[in-house]
């Protein structure tokens, strides 16, 4: 259970549902209040699509930030298993890394700060053309409020990432080589950035929805340099666990030389059938720390990886395709 909600958990706790309901009724609010608003204000639904989409967006990124707390908290259990220090001195650790990512101050800078750049970049200017300034200032509102959201979890992602930095640093056990522990953690890096893709090909969405789309430079530098940030998030890490599994590797196998070396000599001074057995014993273990994997996924991660790559990069270049670049 998530003791220290951030200020984005908090909003949405007073409704008594599981986090995912409570951020899907939360959108279909804000959806409700356009659609009141295009009936009886506006007359005219000419803009339905647009709300609906940043509607989408603040619940979607809502419950992406509430799931991406509770992994994290449930992640204590794995840690204190992979890293070789007392259990208390790894939960410590832990709770420390959550507080970092999570934090309410960070995260409000960040997201004020992403949605002032989306403004000053003259993003906020979709082309709308309407009968009243009502729908106009209400889909402006929506949209500060999906990409103040955004920033916000944008801190949570970039701090998940240098959790695992973090991490390296630590000391780990031998059979996190061969525990599925960690790629259970290359399968939730993965998760994380399908998620993150799953919010980047629905605010392409949205601009595609209305008549501006992305066609000044600085929407389309803007948008673009969110599919570098969603390859990179997804690679560093990953290889950042790779690192790790070959530094332990490294480090492991070094001591079960020094330590092989000196029972070889022994069996080869006192050449009994006890030594021989214990000697073939070691070589069978040395082979087996020869052939532990390096990396945190198999094939079927792998597929995983090129779709995350492929999604964003296929949104831009539909974008060029379809002469949205004027």
């Amino acid at each position: 259970m998530i003791l220290h909600k951030t200020h984005l958990e908090r909003a949405i706790s007073s409704f008594p549902l599981p986090y995912y309901w409570a951020g899907a009724i939360v959108g279909a609010l804000f959806f409700l209040i356009s659609i009141i608003i295009m009936a009886y204000l506006e007359k005219s639904f000419a803009n339905i699509i647009s709300f609906f989409f940043l509607s989408t967006l603040i619940a979607q990124q809502i419950i992406v930030v509430n799931w991406a707390h509770e992994k994290i908290e449930n992640l204590k259990d794995i840690f204190i298993s992979m890293v070789e220090l007392p259990a208390d001195e790894v939960a410590r650790w832990h709770a420390s890394q959550e507080s970092d990512i999570f934090n309410d101050k960070g995260m409000i800078l960040v997201g004020v700060l992403i949605t002032i750049i989306a403004i000053k970049l003259g993003l906020d200017q979709f082309g709308l053309s309407s009968q009243s300034y009502h729908s106009y200032t209400f889909l402006k509102i929506y949209y500060y409020v999906a990409h103040y959201i955004m920033g916000a979890g944008l801190y949570v992602w970039i701090a998940t990432a240098l959790m695992i930095y973090k991490m390296g640093k630590l000391p780990l056990r031998i059979d996190v080589l061969i525990s599925k522990n960690i790629r259970f953690k290359g399968v939730l890096y993965s998760k994380f950035t399908l998620c993150a893709a799953c919010v980047y090909v629905v605010w392409g969405l949205f601009h595609l929805s209305t008549p501006q789309k992305l066609s000044t430079l600085p929407a389309l530098l803007w948008f673009s340099s969110f599919a570098i940030l969603l390859c990179a998030y997804f690679v560093l890490p990953q290889y950042s666990i790779h690192q790790m599994m070959i530094k332990t590797k490294k480090e492991k196998l070094y001591i079960f030389s020094a330590y092989f070396k000196d029972k070889a000599e022994e069996a080869l001074l006192n050449p009994t059938k006890e030594n021989a057995l214990r000697l073939k014993n070691m070589l069978d273990i040395q082979c087996q720390l020869d052939e532990m994997c390096e990396w945190p996924f198999g094939s079927y991660e792998v597929l995983h990886i090129v779709l995350i790559i492929i999604i964003p990069i296929i949104v831009v270049m539909l974008e060029i395709i379809f002469g949205i670049i004027k």
